[in-house]
């Protein structure tokens, strides 16, 4: 079966048409049901969160909506053993929780932290490192955030009985991978190319079958011409052809 002259790209221009159309609509849907946070880009200070951050590092910030905050996130917050006006730490505990250290018990071969009677795993932390230099055992309060630094043996936090636990409004802003308002300006541009590759091979689709030429249908096929010889000697209707005897 012969295939029209442009058939394939016509097919490919629909495809990305479509896949186009459906990544702006969903981006757009997206921003429309929980709009991205506004975010800024700084940089770290300080080697207090290495090797997750070094010092110079870049970093994105978003704001912490009200109960906002989660284990394990990485914030810049207003410290008290810090002479600068933030301080990057990560949560470690919440309100709530119970979070305790004895440097001479093993747990699982490792030492760890333990949070609510369970082993923590922090993976952030590099191997031969210890979870914390000295011990302790706290009841983080409602409202307040445990914050400790991935560099344990060489930074400051709330393990130490002269800090504590730091009031969750003392959080000023979320240490982010990625913003996802980036994210979304990525993705609109994304389906806009799409888009546009689907339009230039839907128009060269189009333009490749008009040049094409129309085929010949199979059951419309060009008789044979006659041999010259056979109408010479064929007479014509109505006549009678001499015999020379």
């Amino acid at each position: 079966m012969e295939h029209r002259p442009g058939r394939g790209r016509g097919i490919a221009a629909i495809v990305l048409l479509v896949l186009g159309a459906v990544i702006l609509g969903g981006v757009t849907v997206a921003k429309a049901v929980a709009p991205p946070a506004r975010y800024t880009e700084g940089k770290a200070v300080g080697w207090q969160m290495a090797p997750t951050y070094t010092n110079g590092e870049s970093i994105y910030l978003e704001p912490v909506a009200k109960g906002g905050l989660r284990r394990g996130d990485i914030v810049l917050a207003s410290v008290p053993w810090s002479l600068q006006k933030t301080q990057m730490n990560r949560v470690i505990a919440v309100g709530g929780d119970r979070i305790r250290y004895k440097p001479s018990s093993k747990i699982t071969g490792q030492y760890r932290l333990v949070l609510n009677g369970e082993p923590l795993d922090e993976p952030y932390l590099e191997q031969w490192k210890n979870p914390s230099a000295v011990a302790f055992d706290v009841k983080v309060p409602k409202g307040y955030v445990f914050l400790m630094a991935d560099n344990r043996m060489n930074s400051d936090g709330s393990q130490y009985a002269n800090n504590g636990p730091v009031p969750a409004a003392k959080v000023a802003s979320k240490v982010v991978a990625y913003p996802m308002a980036k994210l979304a300006v990525w993705g609109q541009l994304a389906g806009v190319l799409v888009v546009v590759v689907g339009g230039v091979l839907g128009f060269v689709a189009r333009r490749a079958r008009k040049r094409a030429p129309e085929a010949v249908p199979a059951d419309r096929s060009v008789p044979e011409a006659r041999p010259a010889a056979a109408e010479a000697g064929a007479a014509a209707p109505g006549e009678r052809a001499d015999v020379q005897s």
